[in-house]
C-alpha cells in the first residue's frame, strides 16, 4: 500500500543509514586524528571508511595526503592517481598531489597545481603552492606573479612573504627580498627557516655580521637545520673576526669544529685570529714549558685549541714556529725521562695528530733526531712509559711506522678526544689504508713517461691529507643543472634533460681523484653514479677509505691514466678534472682524452694553473732548481726552512700566501712538481676552442663576481674570457693561483 515501506526494506534501509553515519564518522576521526599528529591512528580510521564504501575520491585522497605524511611517497602517489581517476574536479586532491610531487617530479606537479588554480583562481593557498613550483622550476617571472596574488588575497600568508623573498633574491632583486623575508618575519619571529634565508640575502648583500647573526638564530631554533649549516661553512671563511662578531663567531667556530662533513681547513684563518695573541703570548717564555708560563695553561686547557689542531693546519709562521719549539722540548723532556706536565697530555696528543696531518713537515735539528733515537728505545721499556711518551714519539714519526709493542698499544688509554684521534689517525686508518691497496686493481697500463713519474710523486705523498671533507647529505643535493648554475658566472646556461630531471641518475667522472676530496664533494650531485680514477694505489686507497667513511655506495674508484680514459667504455654527463692537466706532458691530449668520454650535452669542471697568479711559484721553482734543493722530506723541509729565516729574498712572501706552504705534500705539489703548465685567459680560450667546448663561466666569490661586473657592466653573462684576462691583470689575486670553470659539449 502507498505511504507503507516493506519491513525488510526498512530494515535495509535503516541498516545502510547507520553504516553511512559510521563511514561519516570514521572520516571525521580520521580527520582530527590527521590533525593531532596521530597518523597511524588516521590510516586505520580511513582505511575502515575505504573498505566500507569501496572508496571515493575524497577518502582516497584523504589517505594518499596521509601516507605522504608517514612518508610512504609511492603508496601516496598511487592513491591520489586514484582519486583523481574518480573525480578529476576536486581542487583540494589536485592542490595536495602537487605537493607530493613538488621533489618527485617538478614539471608535473606545476601541471597539477595549474589544472588546480584554474578551478580555484581566487584560492591564496593554491596561488603560493603555484608560485613556490614555478620558481624552484626557473620559471620566475610566472612565480613572482602567482606569489604576489597569494599575498594580495591573503597579506598574512607567512610562506607566500618567505617565498617570494627567494624568488626576489633569485631575480637579484636584493631590497625586496630582504623586505619581503623581513615581513614574514613580522608575521612569524621564530620561523627558523626564514632566519636561514634571512642570512643568505645579508651575505648577498656583503653584510656577513648580519648573515651570521640571522644563520645563528636560525640554528638556535632548530639545531638539526642542515641547510642552516651548510650556509654557514659556505661563508664561514670569508669572516674576520671583530670585536662586533666576536660572540657569534666563537659559536660559529665551535659548532662547525663539531661537524664531521665539512672541510675545517676554511676555519684556518679564524684559528689563527683567535688563537694568534695567545700563542705569542705562551712562545714569549724559554723554555716554552714553564710553571709562569700561563698563557700556555690557557691553551692547553682550550678544548677548541686541542680540536683544531687535530683537523686543521694552520697556515702560519708564529704559529709553526711555536709548535716546533714545544715538541722540541716535549721530545727533550721524555728522552731524559722527565714527566711531562698532566695539563700538557691532551695537547701533546693535538701536537701529534698536527704532525701527522702536515706530514712532519717541521724542520728537525740533530739534537732532536739524537733525542728521538733515544726515546724510541726507552718507550718500550715499561708500559708507564710506553703511555707517558707515545704521543710525544708521534710527534716525528706515525706510528704505525714504529716498531712497538702491540700490546701496550692496543692498551694505549683513548678516554679522550685527542687519544682518540691520535690512534685513529696514525694506526688504525694507515692500517685499514694498506689493506685497501691490496685489493685495488690496475684498468690500464700506465706507460707514459710523465704520467709515471707523476704517479711515483703521489705514491711516495698521496694529496692532501684531511680528515674531513664537504658532504652534502642526499636531503641536500641538487641536481647537476642547479649545481653548476650556483657556481658558474655565466647565466642562461643550457641542459639535457638528465642533468635537470630529480629522478635521473647522472653519470659523473672525476679525472685525478687523489685522496678523495673530490670525490666527497660530488655528494652534492643529486642520484650521480660516481667513477673515480687516479695514477696513485695510496691516494686512492685513502680516497675510498674516505667514500666509505660518507657511506657514499655510488662510487666505483679505478686505476687508469686520463690518457687511456677510454679503457673505462662510457660516457659522462659530468666530468671534473682539477688540477690534473696542467701536470701532463701533453695537457691538449688530456683533455681530449676526457671530451671523448663526455656525453653530448655534457659539463666539464676544469682547474688550471694561473700564469699571472702562479709568478711567485715560478720564482720558487727557478731558485730549487738553482740551488739545488731535493723533492724529498729533507729537501722541503731545508727550503721551507731558508724561506722562514729570510735567506731567499725573493720568497719571503711565500709563506704568507700560500697555504700549501704548510703540509709536506702539499708544498712539494706547490713547488717541486715533475711537471707544470700554466694559462692565461687566452690560453684557455685557444684550448676550449681546439676542443669544441664552449666556456660557461669561472667558480668564484660573490664579491669577485661583484667587482667584474662593476667594471665590465655590459657583460651580463659573464662569457668574456678575454675580458677576464684584462681583470686578472689589474687584480692578480683574482684566481688565487689557479682557474676554475665550467665548460659545455655542445650537442
Amino acid at each position: 500500500m502507498a505511504g507503507f515501506e516493506n519491513p525488510k526494506q526498512l530494515k535495509q534501509n535503516k541498516t545502510k543509514q547507520l553504516r553511512k553515519l559510521e563511514i561519516e564518522g570514521a572520516i571525521k576521526q580520521s580527520l582530527m586524528a590527521y590533525k593531532q599528529g596521530n597518523l597511524r591512528n588516521a590510516k586505520m580510521l580511513v582505511e575502515k571508511a575505504i573498505e566500507a564504501e569501496q572508496g571515493n575520491s575524497f577518502t582516497l585522497g584523504l589517505l594518499a595526503t596521509i601516507e605522504k605524511a608517514l612518508g610512504n611517497i609511492d603508496r601516496a602517489s598511487e592513491l591520489f592517481e586514484k582519486s583523481i581517476n574518480i573525480d578529476q574536479r576536486n581542487p583540494d586532491i589536485l592542490h595536495n598531489y602537487s605537493i607530493l610531487l613538488a621533489e618527485k617530479d617538478p614539471s608535473k606537479a606545476v601541471n597539477i597545481s595549474n589544472r588546480a588554480l584554474a578551478m580555484s583562481p581566487e584560492n591564496s593557498y593554491y596561488l603560493e603552492r603555484n608560485g613556490y613550483l614555478k620558481w624552484k622550476q626557473g620559471d620566475l617571472d610566472n612565480a613572482l606573479e602567482s606569489t604576489i596574488k597569494a599575498i594580495e588575497l591573503s597579506p598574512d600568508l607567512i610562506d607566500a612573504h618567505l617565498n617570494l623573498g627567494g624568488i626576489f633574491k633569485d631575480l637579484g632583486n636584493l631590497d625586496q627580498a630582504l623586505a619581503s623575508t623581513l615581513k614574514s618575519l613580522e608575521l612569524k619571529s621564530d620561523n627558523s627557516k626564514a632566519h636561514m634565508n634571512l642570512g643568505g640575502i645579508y651575505k648577498d648583500l656583503g653584510n656577513l655580521d648580519q648573515a651570521l647573526a640571522s644563520t645563528l638564530k636560525s640554528l638556535e631554533l632548530k639545531p638539526d637545520n642542515l641547510s642552516a649549516l651548510n650556509n654557514l661553512n659556505g661563508f664561514i671563511d670569508q669572516l674576520t673576526l671583530s670585536p662586533s662578531n666576536a660572540q657569534n663567531l666563537t659559536k660559529a667556530y665551535e659548532l662547525l669544529i663539531n661537524l664531521d662533513n665539512i672541510s675545517h681547513s676554511k676555519l684556518s684563518m679564524i684559528f689563527i685570529q683567535t688563537f694568534l695573541p695567545a700563542i705569542q703570548e705562551a712562545a714569549k717564555f724559554n723554555p716554552i714549558i714553564s710553571a709562569e708560563n700561563n698563557a700556555l695553561t690557557n691553551l692547553a686547557g682550550d678544548w677548541r685549541l686541542r680540536k683544531s689542531l687535530t683537523l686543521l693546519i694552520p697556515p702560519h709562521q708564529a704559529i709553526e714556529h711555536f709548535l716546533r719549539r714545544l715538541r722540541k722540548e716535549l721530545v727533550g723532556l721524555a728522552a731524559n725521562q722527565q714527566v711531562i706536565p698532566e695539563i700538557l697530555r691532551a695537547l701533546t696528543e693535538s701536537l701529534a695528530t698536527q704532525c701527522f696531518l702536515n706530514e712532519y713537515v717541521y724542520a728537525q735539528s740533530p739534537e732532536e733526531e739524537v733525542f728521538v733515537n733515544q726515546l724510541i728505545e726507552l718507550i718500550n721499556d715499561n708500559q708507564n712509559s710506553f703511555n707517558q711518551y707515545l704521543a710525544v714519539l708521534a710527534c716525528y714519526a706515525p706510528i704505525y711506522r714504529l716498531s712497538l709493542k702491540q700490546d701496550w698499544l692496543k692498551d694505549y688509554p683513548t678516554s679522550s678526544h685527542e687519544s682518540r684521534a691520535l690512534i685513529q689517525t696514525q694506526l688504525e686508518e694507515p692500517n685499514e689504508e694498506e689493506k685497501i691497496k691490496s685489493a685495488i686493481l690496475t684498468s690500464s697500463v700506465i706507460n707514459d713517461a710523465v704520467s709515471s713519474k707523476v704517479k711515483a710523486m703521489y705514491e711516495e705523498n698521496p694529496y692532501p691529507r684531511y680528515r674531513y671533507a664537504d658532504h652534502t647529505s642526499n636531503s641536500l643535493a641538487k641536481t647537476p643543472s642547479e649545481t653548476i648554475k650556483l657556481e658558474s658566472t655565466k647565466y642562461n646556461l643550457q641542459f639535457s634533460e638528465e642533468l635537470i630531471a630529480n629522478h635521473s641518475h647522472p653519470k659523473v667522472l672525476i679525472a685525478g681523484c687523489g685522496t678523495g676530496n673530490q670525490v666527497i664533494n660530488a655528494s652534492r650531485y643529486k642520484n650521480a653514479q660516481i667513477t673515480a680514477i687516479d695514477l696513485s694505489r695510496p691516494s686512492l686507497a685513502y680516497a675510498i677509505r674516505k667514500a666509505e667513511g660518507y657511506n657514499m655506495n655510488n662510487v666505483s674508484f679505478k686505476i687508469i691514466d686520463i690518457l687511456h680514459v677510454a679503457n673505462l667504455k662510457a660516457t659522462f654527463d659530468i666530468i671534473e678534472c682539477s688540477g690534473v692537466l696542467h701536470h701532463m706532458e701533453d695537457p691538449g691530449k688530456g683533455i681530449s682524452a676526457l671530451k671523448s668520454q663526455l656525453a653530448h650535452g655534457g659539463y666539464i669542471k676544469l682547474a688550471l694553473y694561473s700564469e699571472i697568479a702562479r709568478q711567485q711559484i715560478v720564482e720558487a721553482r727557478n731558485q730549487i732548481k738553482q740551488l739545488g734543493f731535493k723533492s724529498t722530506p729533507n729537501g722541503i723541509r731545508d727550503f721551507r726552512q731558508q724561506v722562514f729565516q729570510g735567506q731567499l729574498k725573493e720568497l719571503s712572501g711565500l709563506s704568507k700566501i700560500w697555504v700549501d706552504f704548510y703540509s709536506l705534500s702539499e708544498c712539494r705539489d706547490l713547488c717541486f712538481h715533475v711537471q707544470e703548465h700554466r694559462f692565461t685567459a687566452e690560453s684557455i680560450q685557444h684550448l676550449l676552442d681546439t676542443q669544441g667546448l664552449i666556456f660557461c663561466g669561472f667558480m668564484l666569490p660573490k664579491t669577485i663576481r661583484s667587482s667584474y661586473q662593476e667594471q665590465y657592466p655590459d657583460d651580463s653573462e659573464m662569457t668574456s674570457l678575454e675580458n677576464w684576462g684584462e681583470f686578472e691583470k689589474k687584480h692578480p689575486t683574482t684566481f688565487r693561483g689557479m682557474y676554475q670553470f665550467w665548460a659545455y659539449k655542445h650537442s
